[in-house]
């Protein structure tokens, strides 16, 4: 790398990394930080930069690159940089997806509270049905 300060990743310093992974099955330090600053600088983009819960969904993202990175063939492309993107993007939809569902759960219990404190509906359901607490 050159003196001046890089703020990026390019795909001549991540490829060996990811031939060296290929080769040992074992994640070096520096790979861990390339794919964590892809998905840090992905989640700046305006689509995903102002959610609260930001470095859960870039926690959760780099989790989904570690899976499968495996899956990635350097013979076949040379661009692991768009794969990485790619991952982190659907990881990011995926988890913005998660948070809308717990979301409504959560909207549901708080219109629903006088169901769900009646003791007789939670001793006959067993639980919280969610679907009846929509009606």
């Amino acid at each position: 790398m050159d003196n001046k300060k890089t703020y990026y990743v390019k795909n001549k310093d991540l490829l060996p990394e990811i031939r060296k992974y290929k080769a040992t099955k074992v994640i070096s330090d520096e790979l861990g930080s390339m794919i964590l600053q892809i998905a840090r600088n992905y989640s700046n983009k305006g689509n995903f930069a102002n959610y609260t819960w930001k470095e859960d969904m870039i926690g959760d993202a780099v989790l989904t690159c570690v899976t499968y990175l495996h899956n990635f063939n350097p013979d076949k492309s040379k661009n692991p940089f768009a794969y990485i993107t790619t991952i982190c993007h659907n990881a990011f939809l995926n988890f913005i997806k998660k948070q809308k569902k717990h979301g409504d759960i959560k909207d549901i219990c708080f219109k629903g509270y006088q169901i769900i404190m009646d003791e007789a509906y939670i001793l006959k359901s067993k639980g919280i049905n969610y679907a009846i607490l929509k009606k």
